[in-house]
Formats: C-alpha cells, structure tokens, sequence
C-alpha cells in the first residue's frame, strides 16, 4: 500500500512547522505518516526535516520527514495538504505596514483587512491558487487547510476557482474564549462559546459554563474594566480591551479576537493619541506585530541549532498546530467533534450574509468532511458591517486573479482605512515601484 502523506507548504514557518511536528509526533493516528515539507527557501525546508526528524525520534514516534524540493512530487498520495506561506516574507510583512503609513494610515497588524490585507492578498491569491491547482491534479482527494493570512480572501479564491476541499484555520477566537474564561474565573474546558463571523472580526453568540449564561457576568466587568480610549495595552487580550468594549456598546455582543485585530475593520480607532502613540492601548498590538517581523532571524538561529542537535529540543506543549491535528484525526479515524472556529464557504450556514462568503463559524468534523454549523441570522447591524467587508474581499480576489489595476485600486479605496481613491492609487503605485515582481500587474 501507498504510504500516506501529510504535506506543509511554506515550511520555513518559525513558529507553525515546531508545532505542526511536534503535535503529529504526539499522535498515534499519525504514526507511519510520510511528513513532506516544501518551501520556496530548500535550505528552510531542510532544516525543518533535520528538526521533525529528532523531534520524532524523541516521541517514540514512527513518522517519517523529509524536506521534498518539487511541490508536485511531495503532493503525491497526499491526505493532508497545509499551506502557510508567506509570498514576500517579512520584508513582504513590512512593507504592507509601512506604505500605507506613508500615507497616515496606521495598522497593528496589516495582514488580513486595511491596505496591508488588501496587498497581502495580491501576493498570495495566485500562489495559492497555483498550488490548489497542483492538488486538484495529483491529490484530488486531498483535505486543504489554510493557515496563511488574509485567510477570507484566501480561501475565497481556492474554493472559488478551484475543485479542492479547502479550509481556513486561525486560532482567534480559541485565544478569546480562554481569555474571557480566565477574566470570569471559569475553567475554559468548562465554557462552551458560540462565535460567528469572518475571519478575525467574530462575534460571541453565546458562552456559558454548564446551563449558566456567562454573558450577564462579561457585560459587567467590560463595564467595569475597559477604560474607552485610554484603555490598557492590546498587547493582552481579555475584558480590559477598549475597542472589544466599544464594539459591543455598540453592537451589543462581543467581538474577536482582540483589538489589534477588530480594530483595523473599523475606522476611528486607529488613530494618534496625544502622546504620539495610537490610542485605544493599540500602540502595544502594534509594536507587538513588528517585534514579531523582527524577531524571526532570532527564532532561526535557534531551530538551526535544534536541528543540528547542538541546542535542546523546545519542551513539547499544546501548540498552534493541535487543531489541525485534531482535525485531521476526525478526518482519518471518522471519529466526529465539533470544532469551535473553522473558515469556509457559508452556503447558508449564517443566514443573513452572502452565500458565496468565507466564514468562520463552528464545524462539525468527521468520516464525511468537515461541515459548517447552521448559526441563524445575525444582528441586522453586524451583518451590514461583515457583508461590506465580505463584498470588499470578493473584489479584492477578482484583482488578485484577473491581474486588473481597476478592481487592485477598488479593493483598497473600499477599505474603511483609505480615506480615499487618490490614498489608494498611491498606495498601490508605491507597492509597484517597491516589490515590482508580485505587484508589475497593477502598475500603471
């Protein structure tokens, strides 16, 4: 029989590929897995083959890794196919931050909505796209998950113009619940949390601890807690948070995951308080996403050294990959359970919002697939605010995949951030002269 495969696009992700290895080396469905890493960078790939290679053989586990250079072959007899590339890599990260500051146009993370999400997707829709096509022809049967931003976008266009049984996965709303849960001092394996939405900007629908609603008691340190404008640090997520609190003034429910994210669909917020910094306690997101662009060097440094044996193994832990993982172990064994976040097509599943749109909400995920859980009608003014942005995206992949300067220059002059269509053709003209290889479609 042919050995099956589990195949990670984009392998020289620092924190993902430890954690990706880490988590199937702790599995036992895994066990015998053929683990293929694939990245544009060999050098990268190899060394996170080197790494998996000890990180399995310290957890008794018998998968096999190998770094393969031509992407087709890796996907033959693949099961599993997760991309999380980076078309541009950090310097890709900071230019979609610093052109749109060019302009006054501040973001705390620029990698899913703003100018910043807007440029991102331009970079990764045709890849990603290029790489769905190669499943659809040599692994047809293969489960695509996605973790690479701006995910909406991103899935939007693979389930679009491609046959492949894509997904998207964030890790938002888990961070939010188990935050939330600490503030009202409840164990998070006890609380069941409902949320719906897109792609970082989900609302919480209900959350409870057995039959108690836990909504009354969040309201109330939200009012207690967050501090408006002068709020504490988004470094920090949890009923401190300025934004999430004024969001749910005024839609009435709580969104996630954070305010250096839920911010940047709004405008207003982003702004420069009188100390230079941005208000709203968003400087700390901020400067928390270029620490993190900078850092990677650092990080590499370190995974070399593993690799090589030279440096310890990191301890095992729970890691960004274990949903992935507990994904792919429902879709392997047919054993169901319900998934608090997964990214795909709504068809219905949120009634209020259009057919064709990315969503993240609850999936059940078993023999027969992974499957979106009905979540009704949303509030009327939160439906609005997700369905502009849904519509936004739409246009922001048409652009990516028609090459069109028009519709490039759309997207961005659509995004609450841009004040206006000049801002936009500015914008876009200054991502053209500075990175011509990804951008010369949109040139003018």
């Amino acid at each position: 029989m042919t050995q099956e495969a589990f195949v990670l696009i984009g392998a020289g992700s620092t924190v993902f590929t430890p954690g990706l290895l880490n988590d199937l080396a702790r599995s036992r469905t895994f066990d015998g897995i053929a683990v293929r890493l694939v990245d544009v960078v060999p050098e990268a790939a190899e060394t996170m083959a080197r790494l998996g290679r000890r990180i399995a053989e310290a957890a008794g586990s018998t998968m096999t890794v190998e770094a393969v250079a031509d992407r087709r072959e890796a996907l033959r007899d693949a099961r599993f196919v997760a991309t999380t590339i980076a078309v541009g890599s950090a310097a890709g990260w900071r230019a979609d931050l610093d052109i749109p500051e060019a302009y006054g146009i501040h973001q705390t993370v620029g990698d899913s909505v703003g100018p910043g999400g807007v440029l991102r997707a331009l970079r990764h829709i045709p890849e990603l796209l290029a790489i769905a096509t190669d499943i659809a022809d040599v692994a047809p049967t293969a489960q695509l998950i996605n973790y690479s931003n701006p995910l909406t976008a991103n899935v939007r266009a693979v389930t679009k113009h491609t046959p492949v049984n894509a997904v998207g996965l964030c890790h938002g709303t888990m961070h939010t619940k188990a935050a939330l849960s600490a503030d009202l001092g409840v164990d998070p394996e006890s609380v069941s949390a409902l949320f719906a939405g897109l792609n970082h900007l989900c609302w919480l629908l209900d959350i409870r601890s057995g039959s108690q609603d836990l909504y009354p008691r969040l309201r109330e340190l939200v009012r207690e807690r967050a501090d408006g404008r002068d709020a504490q640090t988004s470094r920090s997520e949890g009923v401190h948070s300025g934004v999430s609190a004024d969001l749910m003034r005024t839609f009435g429910l709580y969104p996630a995951p954070g305010d250096r994210h839920v911010s940047e669909f709004f405008p207003g917020y982003l702004a420069r308080a009188g100390d230079g910094g941005l208000g709203w306690g968003l400087q700390g997101g901020q400067d928390m996403t270029r620490e993190y662009i900078d850092e990677k060097g650092r990080l590499w440094d370190s995974l070399r050294a593993q690799a090589e044996g030279t440096e310890p193994l990191a301890p095992a832990r729970n890691q960004e990959a274990e949903r992935l993982v507990a994904i792919a172990e429902a879709l392997q064994t047919g054993k169901e359970h319900v998934e608090l976040a997964v990214n795909l097509p709504n068809a219905g599943v949120i009634r209020n919002l259009p057919p064709e749109a990315v969503v993240e909400v609850p999936a059940v995920v078993g023999a027969h697939g992974i499957h979106g859980v009905s979540v009704g009608r949303l509030p009327d003014a939160v439906a609005a605010v997700l369905t502009a942005r849904a519509q936004q995206q739409e246009l922001t992949v048409q652009a990516a995949v028609s090459g069109a300067r028009e519709l490039a220059l759309q997207a961005l002059a659509l995004d609450p951030l841009v004040p206006d269509a000049q801002t936009a053709r500015g914008i876009l003209d200054d991502a053209v002269a500075a990175d011509p290889s990804h951008y010369d479609r949109f040139a003018s």
